[in-house]
């Protein structure tokens, strides 16, 4: 009896062992792909600035850097050919303008991050999910189907708790989470800091309203969207993004600059708190951090 009960304690210990290896290895994907993304904003930004500086002080910079049109071809559907035309608005950048065209150009950079960011934290939340409660499933990151397969799952088991299955917003994953766990069902009524109102759940609704914005509409944030914001996290929204009107009357997504990438931490302090708790662990050293 004793050596059969060796051999199960040394079972257990192996599976727990690569329990943890897959989900560091699973952290690490998440990690690197968010690191990333955020040192690329900071150098860049702050490169970008300095560069353009240096360009306007020189005495020999012509007045316009850059002009484009908008082309297309004119296709005849029999003979496959045609003539290109173009739109008699032109686009040009000036010297004096370099400012404002950068601020603009790095608004759509940032929001493109925005949706590269939310990716790896569903991506990294589902396969901690598939990793703790759903072990004999594929792992989520290898294709369509396993992530189906895992949201299928989550979505039977709120089914058996008597629970709407609400996959608006992956709030299906919320409430998976919450059930399975009180203490993460505690951290997601935390605000997310001491000076705001919105708390962690709220702040998983705003990213995914946002990463829905971003993909799907085009950045344009219509009237309606703009309610459910602010019903939702109003204070954290206001600190980070305005909503400038395009020249066709239309509200765009536009990140503040200077507070941007205080918004992006907050990505990470969601992550691995949550991972964390669904792990039972008390610190982050499950992700070797110290």
């Amino acid at each position: 009896m004793t050596t059969v009960q060796l051999s199960t304690d040394k079972e257990k210990n192996e599976v727990s062992n690569k329990t943890n290896h897959d989900i560091l290895t699973a952290f690490e994907i998440y990690k690197d792909a968010v690191f990333g993304v955020d040192a690329d904003l900071r150098f860049w930004q702050s490169f970008l600035k300095l560069s353009i500086d240096e360009y306007k002080n020189k005495s020999s910079r012509p007045d316009e850097v850059f002009s484009a049109i908008f082309p297309a071809y004119n296709i005849n559907p029999r003979t496959n050919s045609g003539l290109l035309k173009t739109h008699k608005k032109a686009f040009s950048i000036k010297t004096l303008d370099l400012d404002i065209h950068s601020q603009d150009f790095f608004a759509w950079v940032t929001n493109l991050s925005i949706l590269k960011t939310y990716n790896a934290l569903e991506v990294f939340l589902l396969q901690a999910i598939h990793l703790r409660h759903f072990p004999n499933l594929k792992n989520p990151i290898d294709s369509k189907k396993a992530v189906e397969q895992i949201n299928r799952e989550i979505k039977a088991y709120l089914t058996t708790q008597n629970v709407n299955s609400d996959t608006k917003n992956n709030r299906h994953i919320i409430q998976f989470l919450k059930h399975q766990s009180t203490d993460i069902s505690s951290f997601l009524k935390l605000p997310i800091r001491i000076d705001l109102t919105t708390n962690w759940e709220n702040f998983f609704e705003l990213i995914s309203i946002l990463r829905n914005i971003i993909a799907h509409q085009g950045t344009i944030v219509s009237t309606d969207t703009h309610n459910e914001i602010k019903s939702k996290a109003r204070d954290i929204f206001q600190r980070h993004f305005v909503l400038p009107k395009d020249d066709n009357d239309y509200m765009n997504l536009h990140p503040i600059a200077d507070q941007f990438l205080n918004f992006t931490s907050l990505y990470n302090d969601f992550a691995v708190n949550t991972v964390k708790l669904m792990y039972n662990e008390n610190d982050l050293t499950i992700f070797k951090m110290t």
